[in-house]
């Protein structure tokens, strides 16, 4: 079947076989136990026999319960008897301890009577042991009623358990070997014993499996009167145990019924019911077919609602004061929250103290700052018992907790050094502090807790009102004081502003005093600006050390602020001068500035001027010698600026303003230069000199006009210059910029334009071929950039290159030359041009090619005449004829010969040669002449 359900994909557990139960078995000792032992001082201490031992054989399987009588019990006070059962494997369980002492819900001690009972105790019983004066004979819960103060055993018995229940610490063993049982007297005056001795019961199972149980929490702490919730969780071996019930119980006291555990192996219980103070809370599993029992615990803390009426805060809760330990609660707890600032002051108020021995109390107090915490009382109020008192603590009280102890406000009282006076956990360290004053400063809000301890054995009491806490606090504030003027001189009023704030915010109540040094000045309101402000005339001449002190209120703090006041001998009247070292001023350059400050006629050399240039202000000190202040700038802009000085006064002499100085800036204008130009040469002209990003204009020629050129570097051409009319060297003109900025400030400058004179350039035009003994003519001639040079003619030397003097003409630009070679060959022809104003240019030079003379034509056969030359013939081709190679003309510049006319001499030449021709042919046909 198990392996179908696998196959299914179902869970299984496995459920143990069930298991066979050995016992219950009883096992006694007979032997009377003595409690304490005859003799013990005090009638305190271990019982006899210490240990009583059971002797534990023949059991099989594990513990599942177990119980323990204890036979005709007799004591004066069983609340003395503690009772410890310790199992042959060191498990151990207190079943019987303070019993009738005061516990949760449990206010005040009860004095517990025993005569010849039998206690049987187990956990299976209704109730624990009751609190009542003649115990009876019964069965009962194991009862421990740990009042804080841990219950020690001496000798060989091992520490305690934390276990409440026999399961708790039992359940699982094996059962067999030598039980314990150590029992003390844990109080003096009384004495008892167990007469019929004890004994066990065990009962145990052969086949079970442990268990574990955890217990949670819905929240602690809690508050009385709200629902806590407790969940138990069983396991084992890690899987949920889902059969059986647990039940859960407050100390020895069960809440409700068992509750069964669910498929997740949890049970749940939520209850309102828990009291005041720390409660263990204990989960136990009751075990199921197969199980053994387990058990767990959680610690719940509750805590009474703090009950607030203005700053006082209050818990109402009792507090039970037992024989001997803690009080429960312990502690007791109060919650301050919303109040603002630190705490000035704290009061603390026991209501309806109640003590057989006031004395035997230590009543600690401690706040929410960690480590701060005084004795209210300790070892004070004497041995007089004192019943429904209210007491008070404060600093301020007449003086220190009487003896015998009544309702009353006292200084906290702690009658020894604090050695001795140990406070259980979890209580803090006690600390030195002596008074309340202890929390001064600290935050108030936050838990407040008060430990009640009584240190003494024999008697007890209660607290039954509970206990208040009156916390005033007062926010910080600062207050911060000024003085105008300050310095000041003797006589003149001098006003103090203090200011005062809390956390920013201007504080609007109080009052704030002022002094100089210990004498009171005024005591002035704060306003609703949170200043309080006083005026006076009348401090003397020294420094005054002036305090403002703000009184606080119950909410605010006090708080001061002092300043130093000088007062000094009136001053002297003052007055200042201004000048300007340059104005108006260029662009640029620094301009200085000088302030002569003087009272009467004497310089005044202590302080310090404040020039003030369109709205900006610069501060010089004075000179110690002149009383002079200089600022020199350069960066003062185009236009014009409004200057003044204001000499700011010292003690001794009074503030005084100067003049007004209209400071004019102008841009600065440079035409650069000199500038050196020749005949045909253009130039730049150059302003970069002067201010940038301005407007640049030029006058070129003189007549005022700034028309000529523009912008800071313009060409200007040679036609240019000569359209302005300069156009002949040497010669020197004058020319200027002007620059201007803003449209409304300008300025000019000048340089010098040298023109200098450049030769001319000659040239040569006309036939290049001559014939000798004929006259030949050329035109020479001269180009010159300047129109002046050209319309005033030159001088030329002409070389006719064939040795014969150089030849000098003066005309105009291209005159004709005329000259005569004498024979035939290559001549090198030269001219050089002189302008007016001397300037000689080179030479230019052609080459002429002089052909000879003609012979004369020789006449006919038979004639009488000359036999013409057969070269002039008319046949002959004219290419033949020297001059027949002159086609046009060819001027000549530079030394190179260019075209020229020379075609007419070659014709008249030619017309000649034929002329001639036919003269000698007529005379040759006509016979010789007679």
């Amino acid at each position: 079947m198990t392996a179908f359900l696998l196959a299914l994909g179902w869970s299984v557990t496995a459920t143990p076989a069930p298991a066979l139960a050995a016992g219950p078995t009883t096992f006694t000792s007979t032997a009377a136990i003595d409690v304490p032992a005859a003799g013990s001082a005090n009638q305190e201490g271990p019982a006899s026999p210490y240990p009583s031992t059971i002797a534990v054989s023949g059991m099989t399987g594990v513990v599942t319960t177990v119980t323990v009588t204890l036979h005709d019990l007799t004591h004066g006070s069983v609340g003395d008897v503690d009772a410890m059962l310790v199992a042959p494997s060191g498990e151990n369980l207190i079943f019987l301890s303070d019993v009738g002492d005061p516990g949760p819900g449990n206010p005040g001690a009860q004095l517990v009577l025993a005569n010849n009972i039998d206690l049987t105790f187990a956990d299976a019983a209704a109730a624990p042991v009751p609190r009542q004066l003649h115990l009876a004979t019964g069965t009962y819960k194991p009862t421990n009623t740990d009042t804080g103060t841990a219950d020690t055993f001496p000798g060989a018995a091992p520490a305690p358990s934390d276990e409440t229940t026999l399961a708790g610490a039992f359940t699982g063993i094996d059962p067999n070997g030598t039980w314990s049982l150590y029992v003390v007297d844990d109080n003096s005056g009384d004495v008892g014993n167990i007469a019929g001795g004890w004994s066990l019961s065990v009962a145990t199972q052969a086949a079970a499996v442990a268990t574990q149980t955890t217990v949670a929490t819905s929240a602690t702490p809690s508050t009385t009167g709200t629902p806590a919730t407790f969940t138990a969780t069983v396991t084992s071996g890690g899987s949920p145990v889902t059969a059986g019930t647990v039940q859960f119980s407050d100390g020895a006291n069960d809440l409700g019924s068992a509750v069964a555990v669910n498929a997740s192996g949890q049970a749940s219980l939520s209850t309102t019911s828990l009291t005041e103070g720390t409660h263990r809370i204990e989960a136990t599993y009751g075990g199921a077919t197969g199980f053994l029992t387990s058990n767990g615990s959680v610690n719940q803390r509750v805590d009474n609602a703090t009950v607030v009426t203005g700053n006082t805060f209050c818990n109402p809760g009792p507090l039970a004061v037992p024989s001997l330990g803690t009080a429960q609660p312990y502690p007791s707890n109060i919650f301050v929250s919303g109040l603002s600032g630190t705490i000035t002051k704290v009061t603390a108020t026991l209501k309806g103290l109640s003590h057989q021995s006031p004395g035997d109390l230590d009543v600690l107090l401690s706040g929410p700052t960690p480590g701060t915490n005084l004795f209210l009382m300790s070892d004070s109020g004497g041995n007089t018992p004192v019943s429904g008192a209210d007491v008070t603590f404060a600093d301020d009280a007449g003086g220190g907790v009487p003896n015998p102890l009544v309702s009353g406000t006292f200084q906290p009282t702690n009658s020894d050094d604090g050695s001795s006076d140990v406070m259980a956990s979890p209580a803090p360290t006690p600390g030195s502090a002596t008074t309340l004053a202890t929390f001064d400063g600290s935050s108030a809000n936050g838990q407040w807790s008060l430990w009640v301890v009584d240190d003494a054995s024999g008697d007890s009491g209660e607290i039954s009102g509970g206990w208040c806490l009156t916390v005033t606090t007062q926010s910080a504030t600062a207050t911060s004081l000024t003085s105008s003027p300050n310095p000041s001189v003797d006589g003149q009023g001098v006003t103090f502003t203090a200011t005062v704030t809390s956390s920013g915010s201007p504080v609007t109540s109080g009052t704030v005093a002022f002094t100089d040094g210990g004498a009171s000045l005024a005591t002035v309101s704060v306003d609703a600006a949170g200043s309080a402000v006083m005026s006076t005339s009348a401090l003397g001449v020294g420094t005054h050390t002036v305090t403002a002190t703000f009184s606080g209120t119950s909410s605010l703090a006090a708080s001061s602020d002092s300043l130093d006041q000088v007062v000094t001998q009136a001053a002297a009247p003052t007055a200042t001068t201004l000048t300007s070292d340059e104005n108006p001023s260029s662009l640029g350059r620094s301009v200085s500035f000088t302030a002569t400050v003087t009272s009467g006629t004497d310089p005044v050399t202590d302080g310090s001027v404040t020039f003030h240039i369109d709205g900006t202000t610069m501060s010089v000190p004075v000179d110690h010698t002149t009383g002079t202040a200089t600022y020199s700038t350069a960066t003062l802009s185009i236009g014009t600026h409004t200057v003044t000085a204001e000499y700011g006064g010292t003690g001794a002499y009074l503030t005084s303003t100067s003049n007004t100085v209209q400071q004019t800036v102008r841009p600065v204008a440079d035409a650069g230069g000199p500038y050196v130009v020749g005949e045909g040469d253009g130039m730049t002209l150059d302003a970069s000199g002067s201010s940038p990003g301005l407007s640049y204009h030029w006058d070129l020629d003189g007549d005022g006009d700034f028309g000529d050129a523009s912008g800071i570097a313009p060409t200007v051409s040679w036609a240019d210059l000569q359209a302005l009319g300069i156009d002949d060297g040497p010669a020197t003109h004058e020319v200027a910029v002007r620059v201007s900025g803003n449209g409304q400030s300008v300025d000019s400058a000048t340089a010098t334009l040298t023109v200098g004179n450049t030769a001319p350039t000659s040239v040569i035009s006309g036939d290049l071929s001559a014939t000798a003994g004929v006259p030949f003519t050329v035109k020479v001639g001269a180009h010159d950039p300047s129109s002046a040079d050209m319309a005033a003619g030159f001088t030329y030397a002409i070389d006719w290159g064939d040795g014969s003097p150089v030849e000098t003409l003066t005309g105009p630009a291209d005159p004709p030359a005329t000259h005569t070679y004498g024979s035939a060959g290559a001549v090198r022809l030269s001219v050089t041009s002189t302008d007016k104003d001397g300037g000689a240019g080179t030479a230019a030079s052609v080459q002429v090619q002089v052909s000879a003379a003609p012979s004369p034509t020789p006449s006919p056969t038979g004639s009488s005449g000359p036999t013409a030359s057969p070269s002039s013939s008319p046949s002959s081709s004219p290419s033949s004829s020297p001059s027949s190679s002159a086609s046009g003309i060819l001027p000549v510049t530079g030394g190179d010969v260019e075209p020229g006319w020379l075609g007419l001499g070659a014709v008249l030449l030619i017309a000649g040669s034929t002329l001639l021709f036919l003269a000698r042919h007529r005379r040759s046909a006509s016979g010789p002449r007679r």
